[in-house]
């Protein structure tokens, strides 16, 4: 319809009728709008954007399209909405570079509705702005040293966010899981927006490599942004068991579990194993075979090629070299013939399929990723 110059309204009515908006399937919803605002139907894919939003408000994808389309329309009512979805329900790798569209977004807004003397419109989108930007719980662990550490957060309502569940339906999400030896790396992050009300469980948990001092910072932050913020600071020392904080929140402003969107693309926990070559246990090893793991490790001398023993930690897989197993796969070389034979139905004659196969190995090489 678009090649032979057909009006654009008959074009949009033909799409807006291929599309069910009576559908709950968040996924489909995206992709509908998504599939809307090519044609440049932006109105109506907005609105999915906006409905999309209100069945699953945790995810990303509705805020961070639906803010690009209320900018292209301005429409102040969606720019407010989907910017202060942004600063609260975004978190995903490159969160800080749409919290900061966001937030331009908002002042943007503000400040065309003050030129235009819309003084309650102003001091409106301002509230929004600082309520979005109120964060009931924050974490920062740093330390010093080539060494790892993990932050572990055990939630009110049972749930625990930690490197392999980065985030949970109460509202907490690991936002940095650092390690050593570069500076810059060495903390944890751990934010809840909105949280549920009630005790949190922080357990600091000592991996592998040294640790200056033995001993760590936790920065605790409950209700930053807010006029009455709190913030205390704490020195952890660690030892082979897990340190534990109890942190009290008492204004959470959570009242019910969120949904987490799939990650279809690769999770922390898998792109933190590949890149430090870490094995994790399962979790539930018992007391006889955390002995054996520890004495199999003490009789290899882990880590006696950088001049150290690397320390014995109970439940916990220490950091070792690459291992490699050969894989042997037998080739064939030669000929080979297979067959199959099919007899008629009326008995007569056998009908045979054969099919030779020639295999010469050409040429042999040695391929290691270790030593290339």
């Amino acid at each position: 319809m678009e090649i032979v110059g057909r009006p654009q309204q008959e074009i949009q009515r033909v799409l807006l009728s291929r599309i069910d908006f009576s559908a709950t399937d968040v996924p489909s919803m995206v992709y509908s709008a998504a599939y809307l605002s090519r044609f440049e139907a932006d109105e109506q894919a907005l609105k999915l954007y906006e409905q999309a939003a209100k069945l699953q408000p945790s995810r990303p994808e509705p805020y961070i399209m639906g803010l690009r389309l209320a900018i292209k329309l301005k429409d102040a009512e969606a720019i407010e909405w989907a910017a202060t979805g942004i600063l609260t329900n975004v978190w995903i790798k490159d969160h800080q570079q749409w919290h900061e569209k966001a937030l331009n977004a908002l002042a943007d807004l503000e400040q065309s509705f003050n030129k235009a003397g819309r003084k309650a419109e102003a001091d409106r989108v301002s509230s929004a702005r600082k309520t979005a930007l109120e964060r009931d719980l924050k974490l920062e662990l740093t330390w010093n040293g080539d060494g790892d550490l993990d932050l572990i957060v055990e939630e009110p309502k049972g749930t625990v966010c930690s490197f392999e569940s980065p985030l949970t339906v109460g509202g907490g999400v690991l936002l940095n899981d650092g390690y050593g030896p570069k500076q810059e790396n060495c903390k944890e992050e751990y934010l809840c927006a909105s949280g549920f009300p009630g005790n949190y469980t922080v357990r600091v948990r000592y991996v592998s490599g040294n640790i200056v001092g033995q001993r760590a910072k936790l920065k605790i932050t409950r209700y930053a942004g807010s006029e009455q913020p709190i913030v205390e600071t704490k020195i952890v020392p660690l030892s082979k068991e897990d340190q534990l904080i109890r942190i009290n929140l008492e204004k959470g402003r959570r009242d019910k579990k969120s949904q987490i969107p799939a990650e279809p693309q690769e999770t922390q926990k898998t792109s933190r194993l590949g890149n430090r070559n870490r094995i994790r246990p399962a979790g539930q090893l018992s007391k006889g075979s955390r002995e054996s793991l520890n004495s199999f490790r003490v009789s290899r001398q882990v880590g006696i090629s950088t001049g150290r023993q690397t320390p014995v930690v109970t439940g916990v897989q220490n950091t070792g070299g690459i291992a490699n197993q050969p894989v042997i796969t037998v080739i064939p070389e030669g000929i080979s013939l297979t067959g199959a034979a099919v007899v008629s139905p009326d008995r007569r004659y056998v009908r045979l399929s054969l099919s030779p196969q020639f295999t010469n190995v050409t040429e042999i090489f040695t391929f290691s990723f270790m030593n290339p």
